[in-house]
C-alpha cells in the first residue's frame, strides 16, 4: 500500500528525460506532491525547479533526504554514484527509481519494500507502458515478505534487519515459515503466499522452522524461533475527570492493557472528547506511546454514543454518555473490540482501525 500523500521528486538531465518526467507528473499531480527538477539549460515552464550548473549532485543528495520517492531519469551508474554518499539504512532511505531516457524500463533501485520502490515501479511502469524491473528475491519468486507484511500493518517487530533477512530468504527459497495472524488484520494484508498459515492452537512449541505471529495480543506461550509482529492499528478511547495525574493515567492504562493481554506498541491513536484536548495526562500517555491524538465534539460523538451504555452524569456534564467507547468508535469507524474499562476517575476502551 502506498503511503498517504507522499512527496515525489523527479530529476532528469536531458530533454528526452524531461518529457518523460512531465508525463509522470501529469499522471500523478492530482493525487500526490510531485516536483520536477532539471538543469537550467533545458528547463521550461513545466519544470518546477531548475538546477544550476555545478549544483546537480548536492541538489539530488538533498532531495534524497527530504522526499519519500526519488525518480531519476538517467543512467543507473550516474544515479548510484550520486546518491551513494547519502545512503544510510533501508528503514529510513526513500524509494529510489531509475528510468532510462526512452522510458522503456523502470528500475526499483533502492528501498524496494520498506520505502515502497517496488510498488512505485509497478505504478510508474503502468503510466509509461514500460517494463518494471524488480530484483527483490521475494518479488521475483512471487512470494510474500516479512517487511512488506509489517509495512501494510504499520507494524513493529524486533531485530528488524536480522529477522527480515532470515524470513525473506526462507520464503524466497521455498522453505517452511509458519504464520499465525489475527483474523481482524487479514483484510489489510494483500499477500501471504509462501507462508504456512496456522491457527493459534497450532503454534508449535518447538520447531526448526521460524514462526511469525502477527497479533496485537501478548498471551502467547514462550516459544523458540518466534517473531512477534505487532500491528500499530489500535485506537484507544479515553474518558477522564479533570486534572487526573500522569500516575493515574499510566496505572489505568497498564491495567487495561494487562487485563486484555494487549501490546502497548499496538496503540496508534488516543482519542477523547474535545473538552479533554488540553488534559496533561492524555498528552503524557500519547507521548509515552508515540501515539497520535484526536479530539471530537459531543455532537460528533453522539452519532455513535447510542451503541454503548450511557452515564446520565457524564451526559449531563459533557454532552454524551460514554466518552471512551464513543471516541474509539468514532475515530476508528468500528465498534469497540475491547469493552470499556473503568479505573480511578478514568475510563478506556479500544477498537481496531
Amino acid at each position: 500500500m502506498l503511503t498517504n500523500d507522499p512527496s515525489i521528486a523527479i530529476v532528469s538531465i536531458t530533454n528526452a528525460g524531461t518529457k518523460i518526467g512531465i508525463q509522470i507528473k501529469q499522471a500523478l499531480k492530482n493525487l500526490l506532491q510531485v516536483h520536477l527538477y532539471a538543469p537550467e539549460r533545458i528547463s521550461n515552464n513545466q519544470v518546477d525547479h531548475s538546477i544550476a550548473k555545478g549544483e546537480f549532485t548536492p541538489t539530488v543528495q538533498q532531495l534524497f533526504k527530504q522526499v519519500d520517492c526519488l525518480i531519476m531519469i538517467m543512467a543507473t551508474g550516474i544515479s548510484i554514484r550520486t546518491i551513494s554518499p547519502v545512503i544510510q539504512d533501508k528503514t529510513t532511505d526513500p524509494a529510489v527509481l531509475v528510468i532510462d531516457e526512452l522510458g522503456q524500463h523502470v528500475i526499483s533501485l533502492l528501498s524496494g519494500h520498506v520505502g515502497g520502490a517496488n510498488q512505485w515501479t509497478q505504478k510508474i511502469a503502468e503510466i509509461l507502458k514500460a517494463d518494471p524491473v524488480i530484483t527483490t528475491a521475494t518479488d521475483t519468486e512471487k512470494v510474500a515478505s516479512l517487511d512488506l507484511l509489517a509495512k501494510n500493518l504499520h507494524a513493529w517487530y524486533p531485530n528488524f534487519k536480522e529477522n527480515t533477512k532470515l524470513i525473506n530468504r526462507k520464503l524466497a527459497e521455498k522453505e517452511r515459515v509458519y504464520l499465525y495472524i489475527e483474523d481482524y488484520f487479514l483484510p489489510k494484508v494483500h499477500m501471504l503466499k509462501g507462508f504456512t498459515i496456522i491457527t493459534k492452537n497450532q503454534i508449535p512449541e518447538a520447531t526448526d522452522a521460524p514462526v511469525v505471529v502477527v497479533s496485537d495480543q501478548t498471551d502467547f506461550d514462550k516459544q523458540v524461533n518466534t517473531i512477534h509482529v505487532v500491528p500499530k492499528l489500535n485506537v484507544l478511547g479515553v474518558g477522564c475527570r479533570k486534572n487526573v495525574t500522569c500516575e493515574m493515567m499510566q496505572t489505568t492504562f497498564a491495567m487495561f492493557m494487562s487485563i486484555n493481554h494487549l501490546a502497548w506498541s499496538s496503540i496508534n491513536t488516543i482519542c477523547s472528547i474535545d473538552l479533554k484536548k488540553n488534559e496533561p495526562a492524555i498528552q503524557y500517555l500519547a507521548k509515552t506511546l508515540n501515539a497520535q491524538t484526536e479530539f471530537h465534539s459531543a455532537e460528533e460523538l453522539s452519532v455513535v454514543d447510542v451503541n454503548y451504555p450511557s452515564s446520565e452524569f457524564v451526559k449531563k456534564t459533557v454532552g454524551v454518555g460514554n466518552v471512551a467507547s464513543s471516541s474509539a468508535n468514532f475515530v476508528s469507524g468500528n465498534i469497540v473490540a475491547i469493552k470499556q474499562f473503568t479505573g480511578k476517575e478514568i475510563t478506556m476502551a479500544m477498537s481496531h482501525q
